[in-house]
């Protein structure tokens, strides 16, 4: 008898044991599925952060245009002079041909254009081009990471005088940009020569249009290496005078994703991006060594760009070593301990945020971390609409069919929100019969639909039709913390209450 005893309790023990170990290796393998997405998030800001320095840059040359136009004379003189320094390499002119003789030129500037003082009037002006002022750029909420510094080839061509700047030294013998210098005094055809970078028909019109664009991965003539090229027209007098276009640095780019702070899970993980349209891929990282995919994870990184994240089986079992040891060697008094203890620990602080006759938040998650959150939203010009809800005629319900009538209608009121938002949004009990909602990337326009499906839930539910609600919307703007939008949807509730009320009347 002991012995069955004995029997089942191993078999119960072994049991619990086994099904506690599967449960947290499902855990850990979630929590990789979610650093997957961590990764690609950063090398979202790193493309993010090259758009910013190319538009930053592209700006700033059309100031340096402009003010060069208005240079008049001295700036003529200037021309002349530099034009006495003219280079040739067969029939390419230009300066910096072959190395750096233009001392205020970094770069190299190529052309078939033999109208030298029409084009040199814009030399002073390039030198933004080299200037990345990357160091501005941290406050900037797309761009997450620091410590390193891209060294992407960056270069102007301009449509008025038919040339094109390098942001470094090129040897013409060796490379002339053909697709991009034109002969014969012949305007640039950026039809054409868009097309030798990968630029489909649809952004290209959008370029035309005055927008910023991003080409398909291509191979680069000149590095011959995959490449992504984002261009930003540059404007003079309101017309697109150039083309600043930025090859990106694949391997800068690969940077972005490398995770520091997982040094193991990096030598397992493999990194590619495939474009959606021409099927080219860029390789980011490949694992130390491989034996079979345990994690795949795939993001669109923009409308082009597929990136895509696989983990390595053995990974996922060195990084669970100290499980497998704890399922083997720990008791099961342990193990059972730990996870009740994990489960408490979870609905406590699910507990602590959620109001129990609802199931909405409460009060507690409005806190300054949320309202960061909320700010940072809008600045990034994603909008953020707070909607206060307060029901109508609560008192009279609990004063004339009882408070738990009144619970009632509360509670169905909150389970019309609930079903009306969605799981990005914020459905809040403030508390009584006062709500909120925090709707992210809704305008009014939208927010107003929410309302509307919330009515239609109400008709569904409330057989009573004892639940009648006012509201009031408002979209936040620049500066606005959460606080004074909560306020000012507030006034547009009472508001709405009145004019209900004077309806009445």
């Amino acid at each position: 008898m002991s012995q069955r005893k004995y029997i089942t309790a191993t078999i119960f023990i072994i049991v619990c044991t086994t099904s506690i170990f599967a449960t947290l290796i499902s855990h850990e393998v979630r929590n990789l599925q979610n650093y997957m997405g961590y990764i690609a998030e950063n090398g979202k800001s790193a493309l993010f952060h090259e758009e910013f320095i190319n538009q930053d840059i592209a700006f700033r040359l059309s100031r340096a245009f402009s003010k060069q136009a208005t240079s008049g004379v001295n700036g003529e003189e200037k021309a002349k002079l530099l034009c006495e320094h003219i280079e040739k390499v067969g029939a390419i002119s230009g300066f910096n041909l072959v190395a750096r003789t233009i001392v205020n030129l970094e770069g190299t500037l190529q052309t078939r254009n033999p109208d030298c003082e029409a084009w040199s009037r814009d030399v002073p002006a390039l030198p933004v081009v080299n200037e990345t002022e990357t160091a501005a750029s941290s406050k900037y909420t797309f761009s997450n990471y620091t410590g390193y510094t891209f060294n992407n080839t960056r270069y102007y061509i301009d449509l008025a005088h038919n040339y094109i700047y390098i942001n470094h030294l090129v040897n013409t013998f060796d490379y002339a940009f053909s697709n991009w210098l034109v002969a014969d005094k012949d305007g640039v055809n950026i039809v054409r020569s868009a097309h030798t970078i990968t630029i489909d028909d649809r952004a290209l019109e959008d370029l035309i249009h005055g927008e910023n664009i991003v080409s398909h991965i291509y191979t680069d003539g000149y590095t011959r290496q995959n490449i992504i090229s984002m261009i930003t027209p540059v404007f003079l007098g309101g017309k697109i005078k150039g083309l600043l276009i930025t090859d990106i640095n694949i391997h800068d780019l690969a940077t972005s994703f490398v995770t520091p702070d997982r040094p193991l899970l990096w030598k397992f993980l493999s990194l590619y991006v495939t474009d959606n349209t021409t099927g080219g891929n860029i390789i980011f990282h490949e694992p130390v060594v491989k034996s079979r995919d345990a994690i795949n994870y795939q993001d669109d990184m923009t409308q082009y760009y597929t990136l895509h994240g696989k983990l390595d089986a053995i990974y996922v079992v060195i990084a669970n070593v100290w499980l497998i040891l704890l399922y083997v060697l720990t008791t099961w008094l342990l193990v059972r301990y730990a996870r009740q203890q994990f489960i408490r620990q979870k609905s406590l602080s699910r507990d602590n945020v959620t109001d129990a006759m609802t199931g909405l938040y409460n009060r507690k998650v409005i806190t300054g971390e949320l309202n960061q959150k909320i700010q940072s939203l809008v600045e990034r010009n994603i909008p953020v609409t707070v909607i206060a809800i307060d029901s109508d005629g609560l008192k009279r319900i609990n004063d004339t069919l009882g408070h738990h009538m009144g619970d009632k209608a509360i509670q169905s009121l909150g389970l019309a929100l609930a079903q009306s938002i969605r799981k990005s949004d914020y459905g809040i009990r403030l508390g009584g019969d006062e709500f909120c909602l925090i709707l992210i990337d809704n305008n009014l326009a939208r927010s107003r639909d929410v309302i509307t499906r919330v009515q239609g839930y109400l008709q569904t539910i409330d057989t009573e039709k004892m639940v009648a609600f006012s509201w009031g919307s408002y979209q936040m703007h620049a500066g606005d913390t959460l606080e004074v939008a909560m306020l000012k949807a507030d006034e547009l509730l009472y508001q709405h209450k009145r004019s209900k009320y004077k309806d009445r009347k």
